[in-house]
């Protein structure tokens, strides 16, 4: 009765963090169960010593942003868009965190910050000057604008490339300069869709 106890206790926490639903053998009748393994994104969060409140800002910024752009989570901070990426920070870090690739504790790799000039890739920012969450991506697509208020960007695709930003009817609202490219304060609001391309 203890472990089985136990086993819902696990359930009922994976359930309230969010990370999906976790699978619960019973124990069998007389015998011993070891608990369910929490789920990979659950595990991320601890592995990486998140506080309950860190891990609860980031499950609602993660949510927001899968409701706004259809993506699917493969990271506890990291959305998958159909080949482009976004990558969340936790509320109030300036950077996202490497939780698929390391313990958390380092920030995660920028395409467009680091490596070499014309990797290919489009970014945009969540915040002013490169910070907050981002998205990427590098084959030619029009995506939806996931926030809001002011950020930035980054043209850092191959020579003679240009974005263009699409407002709420479909018209063009700007279209970027050519690589290598930049703004550190862009007001997102009017933005409904970018294509890179």
């Amino acid at each position: 009765m203890r472990s089985r106890l136990f086993l819902v206790a696990v359930a009922a926490a994976g359930a309230l963090l969010g990370f999906g639903t976790t699978a619960v053998a019973a124990a069998p009748a007389g015998g011993t169960s070891s608990a369910a393994s929490a789920t990979p994104f659950a595990a991320q969060a601890k592995a990486a010593h998140l506080t309950a409140g860190q891990t609860e800002a980031l499950k609602r910024e993660v949510d927001r942003y899968l409701e706004r752009t259809g993506g699917k989570q493969v990271a506890l901070n990291k959305i998958d868009v159909d080949g482009a990426t976004l990558l969340v920070a936790i509320p109030g870090e300036k950077k996202p965190r490497d939780f698929a690739g390391g313990d958390g504790a380092r920030a995660a790799a920028d395409p467009c910050l680091t490596g070499a000039v014309y990797s290919g890739y489009f970014c945009v920012y969540s915040q002013q000057t490169y910070s907050g969450s981002y998205y990427y991506w590098y084959s030619c697509a029009k995506r939806s604008m996931p926030w809001a208020g002011y950020g930035s960007w980054i043209n850092d695709q191959t020579p003679g490339t240009r974005a263009t930003f699409y407002n709420s009817s479909g018209g063009v609202h700007y279209t970027t300069p050519a690589p290598y490219s930049s703004n550190s304060s862009y007001y997102w609001t009017p933005v409904w869709h970018v294509r890179n391309c």
